[in-house]
């Protein structure tokens, strides 16, 4: 009777664990959004990822504090990180991106194209960004 019962309720202990995992894992979702349109940020990716989990002591009794972190941007041109920590279900701590960042020079990326692909552009594609790349003859060097 106990080899039945006993992988029945290990399967339903695993099933509850990960029910409750994603449970958390909603509800820090959710608090990144709030987070974010409290700072006028804009949470990338929807979601949020678990980076420390950790067990404190204090007077009240053991207390598990999880710290998420996930990816926010200003404009949607720029991806910048950012977390918080839950304590018991409420946010005890949060770092957001600063409100307004110095500007650092742009860096200009430099790309070298064989010299056999024409950089000209034709009336095809005059309006976009794209570089047509043809595939690099073989040689017997």
């Amino acid at each position: 009777m106990l080899e039945i019962w006993l992988p029945l309720l290990g399967f339903t202990l695993i099933g509850w664990a990960w029910y409750h995992v994603l449970r958390l894992r909603e509800h820090a979702t959710s608090q990144a959004r709030r987070l974010c349109e409290r700072h006028g940020l804009q949470l990338l990716d929807d979601s949020v990822a678990l980076h420390r989990l950790r067990v404190d002591r204090r007077r009240s009794g053991w207390r598990v504090a999880r710290e998420y972190r996930f990816e926010t941007s200003r404009g949607g041109n720029d991806r910048q990180a950012a977390s918080f920590t839950v304590l018991r279900g409420r946010v005890v701590g949060a770092r957001m991106p600063a409100a307004e960042r110095v500007e650092q020079p742009a860096v200009t990326h430099v790309i070298r194209m064989a010299p056999h692909i024409s950089t000209q552009t034709t009336a095809v594609d005059a309006g976009t960004n794209v570089i047509p790349i043809e595939r690099a003859r073989r040689t017997l060097h």
